[in-house]
C-alpha cells in the first residue's frame, strides 16, 4: 500500500474505495499540468495572432486612405491636364491658321516685289543695276516676312488673351439644370409673395446634382448663411465672385484653391427653397451683374460679353491681361 493512494466516493448509496498506483498518480499529476501549460501557450499565442491581426488591420487601413488620398490627386491632375490640353488644341488651331497664311503669302512674294519695286538708277552701268536689283529684293523681302511674322505673333498672343479671361472671368453653365425658373431683377418672391430684387439665377435640377467652378479662384466662404442655406463665395480675378446658395452639400472647403470645372458643390433644398435647385449669382467688384450672358460666354463668341454687360470697366481688364502675357513672354 505503500505506492498507492486511496480514493474515496461517497454518494446516496453508500461510499466505495479506489486504490491508485503511485505510478498513475503522477501521470494524472503530469498530464493536469501538460493540459495547463497547452492552455497558458494557446491563450498567449492566440493573444499573439490577435495583434498581428490588429497591426495588419491598421495598415490596411493606412494603405487604403492613402490610395484614396493618391485617387483624388490623380483626379485633379488629370482635370488639369485635360484643361491645359484643351488650350494647347486651342493655340495649335491658330498657329496652323497662321502657318497656311504666311505660306500663302510667301507664294506671292515675287509678285508683290515686282509691283512696288523701285527701278535701279539710270545711271548705273547694267552690272551695278543686277547687284542693286539683288539688294532690293533681298530688302523688301525680308520686311514683307517681318510684317507677316508680327502679324502671326499679334494672333497668337490674342489666343492667349482669349484663354487666359476664359480661365479667370466666370464663364459657361456650371450645371446641368432644366431651365432658368427665376431670372436676374425684380419679381415676386416664390415665398414671401413681395416685389424683391433678385440677384441672381435660380436654375432648377435634381438633388444632388454636381456644380462646377466656372472660373478658376480661392473658396472664401463655404458654410450656412441664412435664408441662402449652404452657402458658398468664390473670389475670381479682376474683382468678380460667384455665388452659390441652397447647396445640398459642398465639395471643397473655405480656403481652397479651385480651377475652372473642377467640383465644387451639389444642389439642395437648405434654406428659404421651393425645391431643389441652384441660386447662381455673379457679382463684380461691390454690384451683382446678371448672371446669363456670362453663362452663354466662350471662346468662339469671345466679345460678346462686353456688348451685354456694360458695368464692368473691360477695357481696365484686357489691359491687364495684356501686361500679364507681357510679363511671361519676356
Amino acid at each position: 500500500m505503500k505506492n498507492r493512494f486511496i480514493i474515496t466516493i461517497s454518494d446516496i448509496h453508500g461510499s466505495k474505495q479506489y486504490s491508485v498506483h503511485e505510478i498513475i498518480k503522477k501521470i494524472i499529476f503530469f498530464a493536469i499540468l501538460t493540459f495547463l501549460l497547452i492552455g497558458v501557450g494557446t491563450f498567449f499565442y492566440i493573444k499573439f495572432l490577435n495583434s498581428k491581426v490588429d497591426t495588419l488591420r491598421e495598415e490596411t487601413t493606412s494603405y487604403q486612405q492613402e490610395m484614396l488620398h493618391l485617387q483624388t490627386v490623380s483626379e485633379g491632375l488629370k482635370k488639369e491636364n485635360k484643361q491645359l490640353n484643351t488650350l494647347k488644341l486651342q493655340l495649335a488651331k491658330v498657329i496652323d491658321e497662321n502657318t497656311d497664311k504666311l505660306n500663302s503669302m510667301k507664294s506671292h512674294l515675287r509678285e508683290v516685289e515686282e509691283i512696288i519695286g523701285i527701278g535701279p538708277d539710270i545711271n548705273a552701268s547694267f552690272a551695278e543695276r543686277i547687284q542693286q536689283a539683288k539688294v532690293h529684293e533681298e530688302e523688301t523681302k525680308k520686311k514683307i516676312v517681318e510684317n507677316i511674322q508680327n502679324e502671326v505673333k499679334q494672333e497668337k498672343v490674342s489666343a492667349i488673351q482669349k484663354a487666359l479671361l476664359l480661365n479667370s472671368i466666370p464663364n459657361g453653365k456650371p450645371l446641368h439644370y432644366k431651365r432658368i425658373a427665376s431670372p436676374f431683377g425684380y419679381r415676386i418672391h416664390p415665398v414671401t409673395h413681395k416685389n424683391t430684387f433678385h440677384a441672381g439665377l435660380d436654375l432648377p435640377a435634381k438633388y444632388g446634382t454636381p456644380i462646377y467652378a466656372p472660373a478658376s479662384g480661392v473658396v472664401v466662404y463655404a458654410d450656412k448663411k441664412g435664408a441662402y442655406g449652404n452657402f458658398m463665395l468664390i473670389a475670381h480675378s479682376y474683382g468678380f465672385k460667384t455665388a452659390y446658395g441652397h447647396l445640398s452639400k459642398f465639395a471643397v472647403k473655405s480656403g481652397d484653391y479651385v480651377t475652372k470645372g473642377q467640383k465644387i458643390a451639389y444642389v439642395g433644398s437648405t434654406g428659404r427653397s421651393t425645391g431643389p435647385h441652384l441660386h447662381y449669382e455673379i457679382r463684380y467688384l461691390t454690384k451683382w451683374v446678371d448672371p446669363k450672358p456670362f453663362m452663354f460666354w466662350n471662346l468662339d463668341n469671345i466679345n460678346y460679353i462686353t456688348d451685354k454687360i456694360d458695368t464692368v470697366n473691360w477695357k481696365s481688364i484686357l489691359k491687364q491681361t495684356e501686361k500679364l502675357i507681357s510679363l511671361s513672354t519676356k
